[in-house]
């Protein structure tokens, strides 16, 4: 007896985790969706530095550089090994700083060694 309510008590628990995650995740999905308008959102409702990297990187395409810049540093800040967001960061760079884009993007190609890098048009200009 003591056995069942020890695994129900369990099933509730992870039920409960669950559900949690799931809220989580919807309001991650959610600051997503409209990234351009809301991209303080994102930061405060995901958790995957990955989605941060992809954030940031639409932000500069749409024009927001210092915003995706942030967002950008912020993913690697938060895991400094993410590959997608030393790219975002060296995306970000580009522009205004190319040699830091530069080193941003070597970090990303040590971090996968197999990544081809940039099309010539992406790419950071050579002073």
């Amino acid at each position: 007896m003591a056995a069942r309510i020890a695994i129900v008590v369990l099933a509730v628990g992870a039920v409960a985790l669950l559900a949690t995650r799931l809220r989580e995740h919807d309001r991650c999905d959610s600051a997503r969706a409209d990234v351009i308008h809301r991209s303080a959102a994102l930061t405060d409702a995901c958790r995957d530095p990955d989605v941060l990297a992809g954030a940031a990187a639409a932000l500069v395409a749409a024009g927001r550089g210092e915003r995706g810049l942030a967002l950008a540093r912020e993913s690697v800040a938060r895991e400094p090994r993410s590959f997608a967001g030393w790219v975002a960061v060296g995306l970000a760079q580009r522009d205004r700083d190319p040699a830091a884009a530069r080193r941003a993007l070597a970090r990303a190609k040590a971090l996968n060694p197999r990544w081809p890098g940039l099309p010539p048009a992406a790419a950071p200009r050579s002073p």
